[in-house]
């Protein structure tokens, strides 16, 4: 263990530009965003519900036939073409459009290959983004007045950032520490880490039906291989980690109380500090607890800058 106490580190002291808080509220108003049947002609930004059927070369392909299928226009949802296809139809018209499939598509039967789509548009809907005044505020907020809710918007950004500059301070002082110090991790340690991580995404990656490697290169963007070397090197980084903070908290008799367990329940949004335990495992608790304890200790004892 190397020098850990006095270690000089820096805080970004947070900002928010006007420019932040209003793009904050351009985000809320538009998922508050409503649509409205119209008797017009489809524009860009429209929400029309159609029907189409697909063929190529005469022939309906997989996946290329619905009925009632919600489209913005704009989103990019359909190959290209399509949507600015609809453009200018209105409620009952039917439309062919002879497309082209993108030559690097998912699908191989499609890439590259010319296909008609005959679309019938059902309804034409309008979007309605709300408008940002006193009545939007009272109604979706507890303030009164457009100023007052910009002001909140202002403090939550700025809360938002001092949080990532306390957790990015946090790392550069562990950072310096593990760098000052000697550390030789057991590889059993690391296998058993490796093989928990690799478990638990494989799980994940189930859940949405989907093998490892599909998983890993729909999320990640890397091959299979890949991102198993990156796991190897988060175990062994979770490996050196406890083994630093194990040894802080001995040397600083740092310990884990019930009230720690307590507490840390009540932050999770546990029932009881024996149903976070009954949840996550006894080990995993009170290693979390003791690695923020400690990484609290060394803030406390850093000189920040």
């Amino acid at each position: 263990l190397g020098n850990y106490k006095g270690i000089e580190a820096t805080k970004t002291q947070p900002e928010v530009t006007d420019e932040e808080v209003d793009q904050a509220i351009e985000n809320i108003l538009q998922a508050k965003v409503t649509y409205t049947e119209v008797d017009r002609a489809v524009q860009d930004g429209d929400k029309v519900n159609i029907d189409y059927a697909g063929t190529m070369d005469g022939k309906a392909f997989d996946g290329g036939t619905a009925q009632g299928q919600d489209l913005t226009i704009g989103s990019n949802q359909f190959i290209d073409g399509f949507e600015d296809g609809l453009i200018g139809a209105g409620k009952g018209d039917k439309v062919t459009l002879n497309l082209t499939f993108p030559s690097n598509y998912g699908n191989a039967d499609l890439a590259g290959k010319p296909v008609v789509f005959d679309v019938t548009v059902n309804t034409v809907n309008e979007k309605k983004i709300p408008e940002l005044d006193d009545a939007f505020v009272q109604e979706n907020s507890d303030f009164k007045t457009v100023d007052e809710y910009r002001e909140d918007q202002k403090q939550s950004l700025l809360a938002s950032k001092d949080a990532q500059a306390e957790q990015q301070l946090k790392s550069d002082i562990y950072t310096a520490v593990l760098n000052d110090s000697t550390v030789k991790p057991n590889q059993d340690a690391i296998d058993a880490n490796y093989s928990n991580i690799l478990a638990s995404y494989t799980n994940q990656a189930a859940a949405y039906g989907l093998d490892l490697a599909t998983f890993a290169s729909a999320f990640t963007g890397m091959t299979e291989e890949d991102f198993k070397t990156a796991l190897q090197s988060q175990a062994e980084a979770m490996v050196e980690q406890r083994l630093i903070v194990n040894a802080i908290a001995e040397k600083e008799n740092i310990t884990i109380s019930d009230d720690d367990r307590k507490n840390t329940a009540e932050l999770m949004g546990y029932e009881s500090a024996d149903k976070m335990i009954e949840s996550a495992g006894q080990f995993s608790v009170d290693d979390y607890i003791m690695s923020d304890k400690v990484i609290n200790f060394l803030v406390e004892n850093a000189v920040i800058k």
